[in-house]
């Protein structure tokens, strides 16, 4: 199944970037910001989040069309601005993101600031163009809500302020990682018109898969060098970072890496076989960790 999930990552890949560089074309905005925009859009990456989003309609058996592209392209827009600002010298201070100068090596602080800002707008303004139900508004709801305080912001200020807890880390990662993961799910679920009681157990896999994807993430960072992370060996521990493996170890993270994919899994386990593309893919992320 694996090579399932490497062909369904390349082709929504294609699909996303794609629709995002047409949309920088054609956006109203100076010549210099829509090539910074276009820069780090086009840096590289599996495109996990719309990837989530496109298998969940494809486990739902919708067909995807162009509404459905610009809802999974705008959460690559939101993902790629918060990654731009976690770079910033006053956040995480990186040079280097997925093997290429960081945003503001290239183009400047203030021009990555802006660039940032403008694909978080740009993410909501492809969203409402193509929203014409309550259903749109939803799940646009639950992306907006996933992208600030109470999730992927408000996990962005954990991170900095140095969690000292597990519980505090494992909180952390539910929201800076987790809460996109679940809107990248849940919004497309409910654009399948998918029941509340489904919706919870969606809320739990994605919640798994979430902590489950940064475990993975504090161990390759640990383990290995580029180009999966495109940043140095061990930045977290340079930059004093508050990792589960900081506070538990590297085995033990894989231990519990292994734990909440499992978990990831069983929350699907009253879902029919067209789901098993999501059971997968919590699976392969899992495997990518070795």
């Amino acid at each position: 199944m694996n090579g399932i999930i490497e062909s369904r990552l390349q082709e929504y890949n294609t699909m996303v970037t794609e629709y995002i560089n047409n949309v920088i074309d054609g956006y109203d905005a100076p010549k210099d910001l829509k090539e910074a925009c276009a820069y780090s859009i086009n840096a590289g990456g599996k495109r996990i989040r719309p990837a989530l989003f496109l298998m969940t309609l494809e486990a739902f058996e919708k067909t995807i069309c162009d509404k459905e592209t610009a809802f999974a392209s705008s959460l690559e827009m939101i993902h790629t601005y918060s990654l731009i600002h976690d770079d910033l010298p006053a956040m995480d201070n990186d040079d280097y993101r997925r093997g290429k100068l960081t945003s503001h090596k290239v183009f400047g602080e203030a021009m990555a600031i802006l660039t940032g800002d403008t694909l978080l707008n740009m993410a909501f303004e492809t969203m409402l163009k193509n929203s014409v139900s309550k259903n749109d508004i939803r799940a646009m709801y639950e992306i907006a809500k996933a992208s600030g305080s109470s999730g992927m912001v408000g996990g962005q200020v954990l991170d900095i302020n140095s969690c000292a807890t597990v519980r505090e880390i494992m909180h952390m990662y539910a929201l800076k990682t987790g809460a996109l993961f679940k809107a990248s799910v849940l919004s497309a679920a409910i654009l399948s018109g998918c029941g509340k009681r489904k919706l919870k157990h969606l809320d739990d896999y994605t919640m798994h898969l979430g902590i489950a994807f940064q475990l993975r993430d504090d161990i390759i960072d640990r383990t290995k060098i580029n180009p999966l992370t495109g940043k140095p060996k061990n930045s977290d521990e340079k930059n004093n970072k508050s990792t589960y493996i900081s506070r538990r170890g590297l085995e033990n993270s894989k231990k519990k890496l292994h734990e909440h994919t499992r978990n990831a899994v069983d929350a699907l386990k009253t879902f029919p076989k067209s789901f098993d593309i999501l059971r997968e893919c919590a699976l392969y992320l899992d495997d990518r960790s070795n």
